[in-house]
Protein backbone atom coordinates (compact mmCIF):
# COMPACT_ATOMS: atom_id res chain seq x y z
CA UNK A 1 0.00 0.00 0.00
CA UNK A 2 1.53 3.40 -1.04
CA UNK A 3 1.59 6.09 0.96
CA UNK A 4 -0.75 8.59 -0.42
CA UNK A 5 -3.80 5.75 0.47
CA UNK A 6 -2.47 5.37 3.95
CA UNK A 7 -3.02 9.54 4.26
CA UNK A 8 -6.42 9.02 2.50
CA UNK A 9 -7.43 6.80 5.16
CA UNK A 10 -6.60 8.73 7.87
CA UNK A 11 -8.75 11.82 6.03
CA UNK A 12 -11.69 9.76 5.75
CA UNK A 13 -11.89 8.81 9.50
CA UNK A 14 -11.45 12.18 10.49
CA UNK A 15 -14.20 13.49 8.59
CA UNK A 16 -16.39 10.88 9.46
CA UNK A 17 -15.97 11.65 13.52
CA UNK A 18 -16.23 15.04 12.60
CA UNK A 19 -19.92 14.38 10.90
CA UNK A 20 -20.87 12.36 14.50
CA UNK A 21 -19.57 15.16 16.62
CA UNK A 22 -21.69 17.70 14.86
CA UNK A 23 -24.99 15.65 15.14
CA UNK A 24 -24.32 15.03 18.36
CA UNK A 25 -24.05 18.64 19.18
CA UNK A 26 -27.21 19.34 16.96
CA UNK A 27 -29.49 17.27 19.97
CA UNK A 28 -31.48 18.75 22.48
CA UNK A 29 -30.34 19.12 25.84
CA UNK A 30 -32.20 17.31 28.50
CA UNK A 31 -33.84 18.39 31.26
CA UNK A 32 -35.40 18.35 34.29
CA UNK A 33 -39.26 19.13 35.18
CA UNK A 34 -37.85 22.41 36.31
CA UNK A 35 -35.95 22.92 33.03
CA UNK A 36 -32.54 22.05 34.10
CA UNK A 37 -30.36 20.29 32.46
CA UNK A 38 -29.52 16.54 34.14
CA UNK A 39 -26.93 13.95 33.54
CA UNK A 40 -29.29 11.04 31.66
CA UNK A 41 -29.05 10.79 27.97
CA UNK A 42 -31.98 10.15 26.38
CA UNK A 43 -32.38 6.63 24.37
CA UNK A 44 -31.40 8.59 20.98
CA UNK A 45 -28.54 10.38 22.56
CA UNK A 46 -27.04 7.10 23.84
CA UNK A 47 -27.63 5.18 20.43
CA UNK A 48 -25.47 7.77 18.46
CA UNK A 49 -22.73 7.68 20.82
CA UNK A 50 -22.41 4.40 20.59
CA UNK A 51 -22.40 4.55 16.80
CA UNK A 52 -19.97 7.04 17.48
CA UNK A 53 -17.75 4.90 18.94
CA UNK A 54 -17.92 2.06 16.85
CA UNK A 55 -16.34 4.19 13.87
CA UNK A 56 -13.72 5.29 15.66
CA UNK A 57 -13.09 2.17 16.78
CA UNK A 58 -13.17 1.01 13.17
CA UNK A 59 -11.47 4.17 11.96
CA UNK A 60 -8.57 3.46 14.89
CA UNK A 61 -8.51 -0.57 13.26
CA UNK A 62 -8.13 1.13 9.85
CA UNK A 63 -5.48 3.22 10.51
CA UNK A 64 -3.43 0.51 12.62
CA UNK A 65 -3.41 -2.01 9.66
CA UNK A 66 -2.49 1.04 7.64
CA UNK A 67 0.50 1.27 10.28
CA UNK A 68 2.06 -2.06 9.93
CA UNK A 69 1.56 -1.96 6.11
CA UNK A 70 3.58 1.05 5.79
CA UNK A 71 6.07 -0.09 8.61
CA UNK A 72 6.74 -3.33 6.78
CA UNK A 73 6.80 -1.31 3.16
CA UNK A 74 9.48 0.66 4.41
CA UNK A 75 11.52 -2.10 6.18
CA UNK A 76 11.63 -3.89 2.53
CA UNK A 77 12.28 -0.43 0.69
CA UNK A 78 15.16 -0.43 3.20
CA UNK A 79 16.64 -3.67 2.52
CA UNK A 80 16.26 -3.46 -1.18
CA UNK A 81 18.47 0.18 -0.99
CA UNK A 82 20.97 -1.74 1.10
CA UNK A 83 21.38 -4.39 -1.39
CA UNK A 84 21.52 -1.72 -4.12
CA UNK A 85 24.31 -0.34 -2.46
CA UNK A 86 26.57 -3.05 -2.01
CA UNK A 87 25.81 -3.78 -5.45
CA UNK A 88 26.89 -0.31 -6.20
CA UNK A 89 29.90 -0.56 -4.06
CA UNK A 90 30.93 -4.35 -5.39
CA UNK A 91 30.54 -2.77 -8.64
CA UNK A 92 32.83 -0.02 -7.90
CA UNK A 93 35.83 -2.14 -6.25
CA UNK A 94 35.59 -4.11 -9.81
CA UNK A 95 35.43 -1.11 -11.41
CA UNK A 96 38.51 0.30 -9.86
CA UNK A 97 41.10 -2.69 -9.47
CA UNK A 98 40.35 -4.13 -12.80
CA UNK A 99 43.68 -5.05 -14.05
CA UNK A 100 43.28 -3.52 -17.11
CA UNK A 101 42.21 0.50 -17.71
CA UNK A 102 38.61 1.48 -18.15
CA UNK A 103 37.22 4.30 -18.72
CA UNK A 104 33.33 6.11 -18.75
CA UNK A 105 33.39 9.09 -21.36
CA UNK A 106 30.33 11.21 -22.22
CA UNK A 107 29.36 10.63 -25.67
CA UNK A 108 31.56 13.11 -27.13
CA UNK A 109 34.90 11.41 -25.33
CA UNK A 110 35.08 13.32 -22.20
CA UNK A 111 36.44 11.28 -19.06
CA UNK A 112 33.95 11.17 -16.73
CA UNK A 113 35.25 8.08 -14.67
CA UNK A 114 38.48 6.20 -14.43
CA UNK A 115 39.99 3.46 -12.44
CA UNK A 116 43.30 2.82 -10.92
CA UNK A 117 44.55 1.07 -13.98
CA UNK A 118 43.63 4.02 -16.25
CA UNK A 119 45.28 6.26 -14.29
CA UNK A 120 48.64 4.19 -14.16
CA UNK A 121 48.05 3.99 -18.20
CA UNK A 122 47.84 7.50 -18.87
CA UNK A 123 49.66 8.57 -15.85
CA UNK A 124 47.32 11.21 -14.62
CA UNK A 125 45.78 11.04 -11.05
CA UNK A 126 41.86 9.84 -11.41
CA UNK A 127 40.62 13.10 -9.64
CA UNK A 128 42.60 15.15 -12.71
CA UNK A 129 41.40 12.92 -15.47
CA UNK A 130 37.79 13.77 -14.52
CA UNK A 131 36.96 16.49 -17.72
CA UNK A 132 39.69 15.93 -19.80
CA UNK A 133 38.50 14.56 -24.01
CA UNK A 134 40.32 11.17 -24.02
CA UNK A 135 41.74 12.04 -27.63
CA UNK A 136 44.58 14.24 -25.90
CA UNK A 137 45.86 11.21 -24.96
CA UNK A 138 45.90 9.46 -28.07
CA UNK A 139 49.33 10.72 -30.72
CA UNK A 140 48.90 12.81 -33.34
CA UNK A 141 49.55 10.25 -36.03
CA UNK A 142 46.52 8.00 -34.09
CA UNK A 143 43.89 10.77 -33.80
CA UNK A 144 42.02 10.92 -37.21
CA UNK A 145 41.40 7.10 -36.68
CA UNK A 146 40.46 7.35 -32.95
CA UNK A 147 37.78 9.99 -34.12
CA UNK A 148 36.49 7.26 -36.52
CA UNK A 149 36.19 4.99 -34.09
CA UNK A 150 34.26 7.63 -31.85
CA UNK A 151 31.96 7.80 -34.42
CA UNK A 152 30.97 4.79 -34.59
CA UNK A 153 30.36 4.42 -31.03
CA UNK A 154 28.02 7.53 -31.49
CA UNK A 155 26.14 5.65 -34.08
CA UNK A 156 25.36 2.74 -31.78
CA UNK A 157 27.95 0.43 -32.98
CA UNK A 158 30.43 -1.58 -30.64
CA UNK A 159 34.57 -1.44 -31.12
CA UNK A 160 36.00 -4.74 -30.46
CA UNK A 161 39.98 -5.40 -30.62
CA UNK A 162 41.14 -2.03 -32.41
CA UNK A 163 45.13 -1.72 -31.50
CA UNK A 164 46.52 1.80 -30.96
CA UNK A 165 48.97 4.00 -29.73
CA UNK A 166 48.62 5.61 -25.88
CA UNK A 167 50.68 8.86 -25.25
CA UNK A 168 50.88 9.11 -21.32
CA UNK A 169 51.18 12.97 -20.19
CA UNK A 170 53.63 14.33 -18.25
CA UNK A 171 56.52 12.62 -19.50
CA UNK A 172 55.71 8.91 -18.49
CA UNK A 173 58.99 6.62 -18.04
CA UNK A 174 56.87 4.13 -19.80
CA UNK A 175 55.45 4.92 -23.26
CA UNK A 176 52.79 2.62 -24.63
CA UNK A 177 53.18 2.18 -28.08
CA UNK A 178 50.82 -1.17 -28.01
CA UNK A 179 47.21 -1.24 -26.35
CA UNK A 180 44.49 -3.03 -27.27
CA UNK A 181 41.12 -1.46 -27.25
CA UNK A 182 37.98 -2.15 -26.65
CA UNK A 183 34.58 -0.06 -26.52
CA UNK A 184 30.50 -0.11 -26.35
CA UNK A 185 27.87 3.12 -26.11
CA UNK A 186 25.87 4.17 -23.33
CA UNK A 187 22.19 4.07 -24.28
CA UNK A 188 19.57 5.61 -22.27
CA UNK A 189 15.44 4.57 -21.98
CA UNK A 190 14.97 5.92 -26.03
CA UNK A 191 17.83 3.83 -27.25
CA UNK A 192 19.87 6.85 -27.51
CA UNK A 193 23.79 7.34 -26.95
CA UNK A 194 24.40 9.13 -24.28
CA UNK A 195 28.36 7.73 -23.15
CA UNK A 196 30.50 5.01 -24.03
CA UNK A 197 32.77 2.67 -21.98
CA UNK A 198 36.04 1.98 -22.60
CA UNK A 199 38.47 -1.19 -21.73
CA UNK A 200 42.23 -0.27 -22.47
CA UNK A 201 44.99 -3.05 -22.32
CA UNK A 202 48.39 -2.80 -22.50
CA UNK A 203 49.70 -5.26 -24.72
CA UNK A 204 53.61 -4.52 -25.07
CA UNK A 205 55.02 -7.52 -23.28
CA UNK A 206 52.73 -9.43 -25.41
CA UNK A 207 53.66 -8.28 -28.76
CA UNK A 208 57.19 -8.18 -27.56
CA UNK A 209 56.79 -11.58 -26.85
CA UNK A 210 55.36 -12.55 -30.11
CA UNK A 211 58.78 -10.78 -31.69
CA UNK A 212 60.90 -12.52 -29.38
CA UNK A 213 59.06 -16.02 -30.15
CA UNK A 214 59.36 -15.53 -33.84
CA UNK A 215 62.84 -14.91 -33.41
CA UNK A 216 63.39 -18.20 -31.33
CA UNK A 217 61.23 -19.49 -33.96
CA UNK A 218 63.93 -18.87 -36.46
CA UNK A 219 66.73 -19.78 -34.36
CA UNK A 220 64.98 -23.17 -33.72
CA UNK A 221 64.34 -23.77 -37.26
CA UNK A 222 68.42 -23.31 -38.04
CA UNK A 223 69.48 -24.98 -34.32
CA UNK A 224 67.42 -28.16 -35.50
CA UNK A 225 69.89 -28.56 -38.75
CA UNK A 226 73.12 -28.50 -35.97
CA UNK A 227 74.17 -30.61 -33.30
CA UNK A 228 74.38 -27.05 -30.96
CA UNK A 229 72.99 -27.37 -27.46
CA UNK A 230 71.44 -23.78 -26.48
CA UNK A 231 69.58 -22.56 -23.49
CA UNK A 232 68.74 -18.86 -23.30
CA UNK A 233 68.07 -17.60 -19.58
CA UNK A 234 66.73 -14.47 -17.89
CA UNK A 235 68.27 -12.45 -15.50
CA UNK A 236 66.09 -14.81 -12.70
CA UNK A 237 67.48 -18.00 -14.08
CA UNK A 238 64.29 -19.26 -15.57
CA UNK A 239 64.01 -20.80 -19.29
CA UNK A 240 63.76 -18.64 -22.26
CA UNK A 241 64.55 -21.04 -25.04
CA UNK A 242 66.31 -24.25 -25.15
CA UNK A 243 67.38 -25.78 -28.95
CA UNK A 244 66.21 -29.50 -29.72
CA UNK A 245 69.73 -31.07 -29.01
CA UNK A 246 69.93 -29.26 -25.52
CA UNK A 247 66.29 -30.78 -24.33
CA UNK A 248 66.78 -34.48 -25.03
CA UNK A 249 70.06 -33.80 -23.32
CA UNK A 250 68.34 -32.57 -20.16
CA UNK A 251 65.43 -35.33 -20.58
CA UNK A 252 62.61 -32.65 -21.45
CA UNK A 253 60.66 -31.44 -24.34
CA UNK A 254 61.34 -28.01 -25.47
CA UNK A 255 57.49 -26.78 -24.38
CA UNK A 256 58.12 -28.37 -20.79
CA UNK A 257 61.45 -26.60 -20.34
CA UNK A 258 60.12 -23.09 -21.04
CA UNK A 259 59.38 -20.84 -17.74
CA UNK A 260 61.68 -23.38 -15.49
CA UNK A 261 64.74 -22.82 -13.43
CA UNK A 262 67.66 -25.12 -12.97
CA UNK A 263 65.71 -25.52 -9.68
CA UNK A 264 62.71 -26.82 -11.06
CA UNK A 265 64.84 -29.52 -13.21
CA UNK A 266 65.84 -30.80 -10.21
CA UNK A 267 69.68 -29.96 -10.34
CA UNK A 268 71.56 -29.74 -6.81
CA UNK A 269 71.69 -26.94 -4.75
CA UNK A 270 75.14 -26.50 -5.18
CA UNK A 271 74.92 -26.81 -8.71
CA UNK A 272 72.21 -24.05 -8.49
CA UNK A 273 74.41 -21.89 -6.47
CA UNK A 274 77.29 -22.12 -8.91
CA UNK A 275 75.32 -21.33 -11.96
CA UNK A 276 73.16 -18.32 -10.55
CA UNK A 277 76.56 -16.76 -9.61
CA UNK A 278 77.87 -16.97 -12.93
CA UNK A 279 75.01 -16.00 -14.56
CA UNK A 280 74.68 -12.86 -12.12
CA UNK A 281 79.00 -12.80 -13.04
CA UNK A 282 78.74 -12.48 -16.90
CA UNK A 283 75.49 -9.92 -16.47
CA UNK A 284 77.62 -7.52 -14.60
CA UNK A 285 81.27 -8.16 -15.89
CA UNK A 286 79.63 -8.29 -19.59
CA UNK A 287 82.28 -11.17 -20.20
CA UNK A 288 81.69 -15.03 -20.99
CA UNK A 289 82.45 -17.98 -18.76
CA UNK A 290 83.72 -21.37 -19.27
CA UNK A 291 83.41 -24.19 -16.81
CA UNK A 292 82.69 -27.98 -16.68
CA UNK A 293 80.35 -29.88 -14.52
CA UNK A 294 78.74 -33.08 -13.86
CA UNK A 295 74.58 -33.98 -13.69
CA UNK A 296 73.54 -37.70 -12.56
CA UNK A 297 70.99 -38.33 -15.53
CA UNK A 298 68.63 -41.85 -16.16
CA UNK A 299 71.82 -42.74 -18.34
CA UNK A 300 74.23 -42.05 -15.14
CA UNK A 301 76.79 -39.32 -15.01
CA UNK A 302 77.24 -37.06 -17.62
CA UNK A 303 79.85 -34.37 -18.14
CA UNK A 304 79.21 -31.14 -19.80
CA UNK A 305 82.00 -28.21 -20.92
CA UNK A 306 79.45 -25.11 -20.91
CA UNK A 307 80.10 -21.26 -21.68
CA UNK A 308 77.69 -18.48 -20.34
CA UNK A 309 77.75 -15.04 -22.56
CA UNK A 310 75.11 -11.96 -22.83
CA UNK A 311 73.14 -12.18 -25.22
CA UNK A 312 73.46 -9.14 -27.62
CA UNK A 313 69.69 -8.29 -28.01
CA UNK A 314 67.42 -8.95 -25.22
CA UNK A 315 68.33 -9.08 -21.31
CA UNK A 316 69.19 -12.73 -21.14
CA UNK A 317 72.43 -15.12 -21.14
CA UNK A 318 73.19 -18.16 -23.76
CA UNK A 319 74.37 -21.22 -22.36
CA UNK A 320 76.27 -23.22 -25.10
CA UNK A 321 77.21 -26.11 -23.63
CA UNK A 322 78.39 -29.90 -24.58
CA UNK A 323 78.31 -33.06 -23.64
CA UNK A 324 82.28 -34.74 -22.88
CA UNK A 325 81.47 -37.34 -21.11
CA UNK A 326 82.70 -39.67 -23.59
CA UNK A 327 86.13 -37.14 -23.54
CA UNK A 328 86.37 -37.77 -19.24
CA UNK A 329 85.52 -41.31 -19.81
CA UNK A 330 88.59 -41.79 -22.05
CA UNK A 331 90.61 -39.54 -19.68
CA UNK A 332 89.71 -41.49 -16.81
CA UNK A 333 90.82 -44.91 -18.71
CA UNK A 334 93.88 -43.56 -19.85
CA UNK A 335 94.59 -42.32 -15.89
CA UNK A 336 93.69 -45.74 -14.48
CA UNK A 337 95.64 -47.56 -17.09
CA UNK A 338 98.87 -44.86 -16.29
CA UNK A 339 98.06 -45.86 -12.68
CA UNK A 340 97.74 -49.43 -13.42
CA UNK A 341 100.72 -49.45 -15.02
CA UNK A 342 102.94 -47.60 -12.67
CA UNK A 343 101.01 -50.45 -10.06
CA UNK A 344 102.40 -52.99 -12.03
CA UNK A 345 105.65 -51.45 -12.36
CA UNK A 346 105.85 -50.77 -8.48
CA UNK A 347 105.09 -54.97 -8.07
CA UNK A 348 107.00 -55.88 -10.52
CA UNK A 349 110.25 -54.08 -8.69
CA UNK A 350 108.99 -55.50 -5.27
CA UNK A 351 108.91 -59.05 -7.11
CA UNK A 352 112.15 -59.00 -8.40
CA UNK A 353 113.30 -57.96 -4.72
CA UNK A 354 111.27 -59.71 -2.90
CA UNK A 355 111.69 -63.17 -4.87
CA UNK A 356 115.16 -62.42 -5.13
CA UNK A 357 115.62 -62.05 -1.40
CA UNK A 358 113.39 -64.68 -0.76
CA UNK A 359 115.07 -67.33 -2.93
CA UNK A 360 118.92 -66.08 -2.39
CA UNK A 361 118.70 -67.34 1.62
CA UNK A 362 117.55 -70.17 0.98
CA UNK A 363 120.14 -71.25 -1.76
CA UNK A 364 122.37 -69.59 0.39
CA UNK A 365 121.58 -72.10 3.43
CA UNK A 366 121.64 -75.01 0.95
CA UNK A 367 124.88 -74.12 -0.69
CA UNK A 368 126.99 -73.63 2.61
CA UNK A 369 125.62 -76.73 4.24
CA UNK A 370 126.46 -78.68 0.48
CA UNK A 371 129.73 -77.05 0.76
CA UNK A 372 130.23 -77.67 4.50
CA UNK A 373 129.30 -82.00 3.89
CA UNK A 374 131.92 -81.68 0.89
CA UNK A 375 134.68 -80.34 2.77
CA UNK A 376 134.03 -81.54 5.99
CA UNK A 377 132.05 -84.98 5.41
CA UNK A 378 135.22 -87.15 6.97
CA UNK A 379 135.65 -85.11 10.20
CA UNK A 380 131.85 -84.85 11.00
CA UNK A 381 129.97 -87.49 12.30
CA UNK A 382 126.49 -88.79 11.82
CA UNK A 383 124.87 -86.47 13.88
CA UNK A 384 126.58 -83.27 12.23
CA UNK A 385 125.91 -84.42 8.41
CA UNK A 386 122.76 -85.00 9.65
CA UNK A 387 121.89 -81.66 10.72
CA UNK A 388 123.16 -79.97 7.80
CA UNK A 389 120.63 -81.90 5.96
CA UNK A 390 117.77 -80.96 7.58
CA UNK A 391 119.19 -77.47 7.08
CA UNK A 392 119.15 -78.44 3.08
CA UNK A 393 115.87 -80.29 3.36
CA UNK A 394 114.56 -77.09 5.25
CA UNK A 395 115.40 -74.24 2.68
CA UNK A 396 114.53 -76.18 -0.29
CA UNK A 397 111.11 -76.83 1.15
CA UNK A 398 111.00 -72.71 2.21
CA UNK A 399 111.51 -72.44 -1.96
CA UNK A 400 108.86 -74.89 -2.70
CA UNK A 401 106.65 -73.06 -0.38
CA UNK A 402 107.36 -69.82 -2.02
CA UNK A 403 107.49 -70.99 -5.10
CA UNK A 404 103.83 -72.87 -4.59
CA UNK A 405 102.49 -69.66 -3.46
CA UNK A 406 103.57 -67.65 -6.59
CA UNK A 407 102.21 -70.58 -9.13
CA UNK A 408 98.94 -70.40 -6.81
CA UNK A 409 98.79 -66.16 -7.59
CA UNK A 410 99.67 -67.24 -11.62
CA UNK A 411 96.42 -69.63 -11.52
CA UNK A 412 94.09 -67.08 -10.04
CA UNK A 413 94.87 -64.00 -11.71
CA UNK A 414 94.77 -66.21 -14.78
CA UNK A 415 91.25 -68.26 -14.06
CA UNK A 416 93.24 -71.95 -14.06
CA UNK A 417 92.46 -72.10 -10.30
CA UNK A 418 88.74 -74.48 -9.90
CA UNK A 419 87.21 -74.97 -7.03
CA UNK A 420 87.02 -78.87 -7.24
CA UNK A 421 85.39 -80.20 -3.87
CA UNK A 422 85.74 -84.28 -2.60
CA UNK A 423 85.55 -85.98 0.42
CA UNK A 424 87.18 -84.96 3.19
CA UNK A 425 88.26 -86.13 7.22
CA UNK A 426 89.02 -82.28 8.16
CA UNK A 427 90.05 -83.18 11.70
CA UNK A 428 92.69 -85.65 9.84
CA UNK A 429 93.14 -82.87 7.50
CA UNK A 430 93.81 -79.61 10.18
CA UNK A 431 95.61 -82.48 12.50
CA UNK A 432 98.21 -83.31 9.75
CA UNK A 433 98.72 -79.92 8.32
CA UNK A 434 99.50 -78.91 12.35
CA UNK A 435 102.01 -81.32 12.40
CA UNK A 436 103.92 -80.62 9.24
CA UNK A 437 103.91 -76.81 10.40
CA UNK A 438 105.38 -78.05 14.16
CA UNK A 439 108.04 -79.78 12.43
CA UNK A 440 109.29 -76.29 10.52
CA UNK A 441 108.89 -74.43 13.56
CA UNK A 442 111.18 -73.03 15.70
CA UNK A 443 111.28 -75.35 18.66
CA UNK A 444 110.21 -72.92 21.09
CA UNK A 445 106.88 -72.33 18.77
CA UNK A 446 103.87 -74.72 19.89
CA UNK A 447 101.18 -75.64 17.89
CA UNK A 448 98.16 -76.08 19.99
CA UNK A 449 95.22 -78.03 17.95
CA UNK A 450 91.50 -79.04 19.02
CA UNK A 451 88.54 -79.95 17.33
CA UNK A 452 84.91 -80.38 18.37
CA UNK A 453 81.79 -81.90 16.13
CA UNK A 454 81.39 -83.81 13.50
CA UNK A 455 84.45 -83.15 11.10
CA UNK A 456 83.37 -85.06 7.39
CA UNK A 457 83.04 -82.89 4.83
CA UNK A 458 82.86 -81.76 0.91
CA UNK A 459 85.79 -79.04 0.70
CA UNK A 460 89.07 -78.77 -1.88
CA UNK A 461 91.91 -79.81 -0.12
CA UNK A 462 94.43 -78.68 -2.51
CA UNK A 463 92.73 -74.78 -2.02
CA UNK A 464 92.20 -75.53 1.70
CA UNK A 465 96.18 -76.42 2.49
CA UNK A 466 97.74 -72.57 1.39
CA UNK A 467 94.84 -71.51 3.71
CA UNK A 468 96.10 -73.54 7.10
CA UNK A 469 99.30 -73.50 6.15
CA UNK A 470 99.72 -69.40 5.10
CA UNK A 471 97.83 -68.34 8.33
CA UNK A 472 99.94 -70.90 10.54
CA UNK A 473 103.00 -69.64 9.26
CA UNK A 474 102.18 -66.10 9.23
CA UNK A 475 101.00 -66.94 13.53
CA UNK A 476 104.53 -68.68 13.97
CA UNK A 477 106.60 -66.44 11.80
CA UNK A 478 104.91 -62.85 13.78
CA UNK A 479 105.06 -64.15 17.55
CA UNK A 480 107.96 -64.34 19.99
CA UNK A 481 109.51 -67.59 20.58
CA UNK A 482 108.33 -69.42 23.52
CA UNK A 483 104.79 -68.63 22.89
CA UNK A 484 101.52 -70.71 21.53
CA UNK A 485 99.79 -71.11 18.44
CA UNK A 486 96.04 -72.26 19.30
CA UNK A 487 94.93 -74.31 16.31
CA UNK A 488 90.76 -74.54 16.69
CA UNK A 489 88.26 -76.71 14.57
CA UNK A 490 84.67 -76.13 15.28
CA UNK A 491 82.58 -77.77 13.20
CA UNK A 492 78.41 -76.60 13.57
CA UNK A 493 75.68 -75.48 11.90
CA UNK A 494 76.72 -76.87 8.62
CA UNK A 495 79.97 -74.78 8.92
CA UNK A 496 83.55 -75.18 9.76
CA UNK A 497 84.85 -72.64 11.76
CA UNK A 498 88.69 -72.86 11.60
CA UNK A 499 90.41 -69.84 14.04
CA UNK A 500 94.04 -69.47 14.70
CA UNK A 501 94.76 -66.99 16.99
CA UNK A 502 98.53 -66.09 17.83
CA UNK A 503 100.34 -63.41 20.94
CA UNK A 504 102.31 -61.78 17.71
CA UNK A 505 103.21 -57.91 16.72
CA UNK A 506 99.13 -57.85 15.82
CA UNK A 507 98.28 -55.54 12.65
CA UNK A 508 97.77 -52.02 13.20
CA UNK A 509 95.19 -49.69 11.69
CA UNK A 510 97.13 -48.40 8.67
CA UNK A 511 97.68 -51.60 7.08
CA UNK A 512 93.53 -52.61 6.91
CA UNK A 513 92.40 -51.75 3.74
CA UNK A 514 95.21 -53.19 1.92
CA UNK A 515 95.03 -56.59 4.46
CA UNK A 516 94.87 -58.75 1.37
CA UNK A 517 96.51 -57.23 -1.33
CA UNK A 518 99.46 -59.49 -3.00
CA UNK A 519 103.07 -58.47 -2.32
CA UNK A 520 101.69 -56.19 0.30
CA UNK A 521 103.63 -56.39 3.74
CA UNK A 522 102.65 -54.47 6.94
CA UNK A 523 104.23 -51.78 8.25
CA UNK A 524 105.28 -53.02 11.63
CA UNK A 525 106.99 -56.66 10.30
CA UNK A 526 110.28 -55.12 10.66
CA UNK A 527 113.04 -57.38 8.99
CA UNK A 528 110.66 -60.59 9.42
CA UNK A 529 110.89 -62.10 6.47
CA UNK A 530 107.94 -62.75 3.71
CA UNK A 531 107.00 -61.82 -0.10
CA UNK A 532 103.40 -60.69 1.17
CA UNK A 533 101.46 -63.45 -0.90
CA UNK A 534 100.27 -65.19 2.13
CA UNK A 535 96.99 -63.36 3.14
CA UNK A 536 96.27 -62.83 -0.73
CA UNK A 537 96.34 -66.59 -1.37
CA UNK A 538 94.44 -66.97 1.96
CA UNK A 539 91.44 -64.51 0.60
CA UNK A 540 91.23 -66.20 -2.61
CA UNK A 541 90.89 -70.05 -1.94
CA UNK A 542 88.19 -68.82 1.12
CA UNK A 543 86.54 -67.29 -1.96
CA UNK A 544 86.56 -69.92 -4.30
CA UNK A 545 84.60 -72.24 -0.89
CA UNK A 546 81.93 -69.37 -0.61
CA UNK A 547 83.62 -68.52 2.72
CA UNK A 548 84.12 -65.69 4.93
CA UNK A 549 87.20 -64.31 6.65
CA UNK A 550 87.01 -62.95 10.19
CA UNK A 551 90.41 -60.92 11.49
CA UNK A 552 90.33 -59.35 15.27
CA UNK A 553 93.75 -57.64 15.80
CA UNK A 554 95.20 -55.56 18.31
CA UNK A 555 98.99 -54.14 17.91
CA UNK A 556 101.25 -55.68 20.35
CA UNK A 557 98.94 -58.27 21.66
CA UNK A 558 98.32 -60.48 18.67
CA UNK A 559 96.03 -61.64 15.74
CA UNK A 560 92.93 -64.12 15.55
CA UNK A 561 92.01 -65.14 12.29
CA UNK A 562 88.75 -66.99 11.80
CA UNK A 563 87.72 -68.59 8.68
CA UNK A 564 84.40 -69.89 8.29
CA UNK A 565 83.45 -72.99 5.15
CA UNK A 566 80.12 -74.41 4.15
CA UNK A 567 80.71 -78.31 4.88
CA UNK A 568 78.11 -79.29 2.26
CA UNK A 569 79.11 -79.87 -1.47
CA UNK A 570 79.25 -76.45 -3.49
CA UNK A 571 78.25 -76.03 -7.31
CA UNK A 572 80.92 -74.45 -9.47
CA UNK A 573 79.33 -71.75 -10.91
CA UNK A 574 77.49 -70.16 -7.56
CA UNK A 575 78.01 -67.20 -6.43
CA UNK A 576 80.92 -67.86 -3.77
CA UNK A 577 82.25 -64.52 -3.32
CA UNK A 578 83.11 -64.57 0.12
CA UNK A 579 83.20 -61.78 2.78
CA UNK A 580 85.94 -60.10 4.81
CA UNK A 581 86.03 -58.56 7.96
CA UNK A 582 88.64 -57.07 10.00
CA UNK A 583 88.36 -56.15 13.18
CA UNK A 584 91.17 -53.84 15.18
CA UNK A 585 91.07 -53.74 18.98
Amino acid sequence: MKEEIFDQQIADSLQRLEKLWERTLALPKPTDKNGRQVEVLPEQEETLLWESLEQLNNSLAELQAASDELRHQNEELAASRLAVERERQRYQELFDFAPDAYIVTSDSGTILQANFAAEKLLNVKRDRLIGKPLLVYIPSQERREFLQQLNLLQSGEEVRDWEIQIEPRHGGENPVPETLCSAVPILDGQKQVVGMRWMLRDISDRKQAQQLMQKLFLLDQILCASDAQILLCDRHGKFLYASPNAARTLGVSQTDILGKTCQDLGFSSEIVETLDAQRQEVLSAKQPITAELSLSTAAGIKYFEYTISLSNSIDAVVVDFKDITKQKQAESEINKALEKQTEINELKTRFISIISHEFRNPLNKIFLSADLLKNYTNRWTEEQKKQQLNYILSAAKQTKRALDDLLLVSQTETGKLKFQPGLLDLEKFCRQIAEEMQATADKEHTIIFTAQGHTSACLDEKLLRPVLTNLLSNAIKYSPSGSNIEFDLICENGEAILQIKDSGIGISPADRAKLFTSFYRGSNVGKIEGIGLGLSIVKQCVDLHGGNIAIESEVGVGTKVTVTLPLGYAIPGDNLSGKVTVKQV
